[in-house]
């Protein structure tokens, strides 16, 4: 039998003055853009707030 493992995600929701910051997406097959919350897979030895800040950081630059 294998080990399961898990694959677990982070988002981030980011608020400032009343404003939310997201991410313009673009997919092959959607007719329309998508705007999403910055998210994320956690990589091994990373703790969920440090997944969440690279992530937000990798998407948004």
């Amino acid at each position: 039998m294998t080990a399961w493992t898990p694959h677990v995600t982070v988002a981030t929701v980011v608020e400032k003055n009343g404003r939310f910051l997201l991410v313009e997406e673009h997919s092959e097959g959607f007719v329309h853009t998508v705007f999403n919350q910055p998210a994320g897979h956690v990589e091994a030895g990373e703790t969920l707030i440090e997944a969440a800040i690279r992530e937000t950081f990798e998407e948004t630059a």
